[in-house]
């Protein structure tokens, strides 16, 4: 597979927007030598290292992620709050790496910048109708259904605490808190309308929509939970696009040498390679990894058109 640049699809400021919303929530850079660094590496090297020879050993289970443990897993994610999603979060940061620079920073910076990679998505395929799947407790919805308030979002989400979450933040607030609505990476048409989000509850493997339902259907790390039912949820994907998918998620292209691979072995993510789409009925039109990135797990933005 061949990746892309952000000037060779027309999106040459790309890496710009992301940097700027990605900066504000880096704690620090890290230099060459960092003891900090290093001990942190070593330590998760340390720990699929020794799952890799408990299961060499039989003495570990096949870790299989069956949509009960994503389930149970997530439950507790999602009842977090959405208290994080502001520009100074009380969140622990992890090793992130982009390019040759090393940062700490954590998952809501990440929520902040692949907010700017959706907005300019959307602008360009310009749809009418929205689905995420696996779209968590809504927060990449929440975000931009304020940003296009012209356009109809759904949401569906397989666990019981981020559907809830989603809905419980509908019902509890008129418009946008006023940090969320600094959390957004780019400026808001209607702090409202997030309350037009449709949230609906179920699995990917048997999406409750009919065929070619939505203009534009996206996941943002939501597959990487699905290895289980990976052909299924891609068909269902297929059969409920009209026009385009967008796909952010570890394929197997990015994920299979070394420490990655021992990652993706060890929590039995996802093993999908983008050059397996179009089998599914989704045709890659391009594919860009061009931003931030955590240390053991490598993704990339996928544009398909439907075939």
């Amino acid at each position: 597979m061949r990746f892309s640049t952000w000037n060779e699809i027309g999106l040459g400021r790309m890496a710009d927007e992301i940097a700027s919303a990605f900066n504000p929530l880096v704690q620090r850079e890290s230099a060459p030598g960092d003891e900090d660094w290093s001990r942190h590496i070593w330590k998760r090297r340390k720990r699929m290292l020794r799952w890799f020879w408990k299961r060499r050993l039989g003495k570990v289970p096949r870790n299989e992620r069956s949509p009960d443990v994503v389930e149970e897993e997530y439950d507790t994610v999602w009842g977090r709050g959405y208290e994080r999603y502001q520009l100074n979060p009380d969140v622990h940061a992890k090793p992130w790496i982009w390019g040759a620079r090393r940062y700490w920073t954590n998952s809501v910076a990440a929520t902040r910048f692949r907010q700017a990679i959706l907005i300019r998505i959307i602008e360009r395929v310009k749809p009418k109708t929205v689905l995420e799947i696996g779209c968590g407790n809504g927060i990449n919805l929440i975000l931009l259904a304020c940003r296009f308030p012209e356009i109809q979002f759904t949401g569906l989400e397989l666990t019981t605490a981020g559907h809830e979450a989603a809905l419980a933040f509908q019902r509890a607030h008129e418009t946008l808190p006023p940090a969320m609505q600094q959390f957004a990476p780019m400026p808001l048409s209607d702090p409202a309308a997030f309350k037009r989000i449709n949230f609906v509850q179920g699995s990917a493997a048997d999406l409750p929509f009919g065929d070619r339902a939505f203009d534009l259907t996206m996941t943002i790390l939501a597959l990487e939970q699905m290895e289980r039912i990976r052909p299924r949820a891609l068909s269902e994907i297929a059969r409920v696009t009209a026009r385009n998918a967008f796909l952010l998620e570890p394929f197997r292209e990015l994920n299979s040498t070394g420490w990655l691979l021992l990652n993706r072995m060890k929590r039995d993510y996802f093993a999908g390679r983008v050059d397996e789409l179009a089998r599914h009925g989704l045709k890659p039109e391009f594919a860009v990894r061009d931003y931030p990135q955590e240390v053991f797990l490598r993704t990339c933005a996928v544009l398909c058109k439907r075939v």
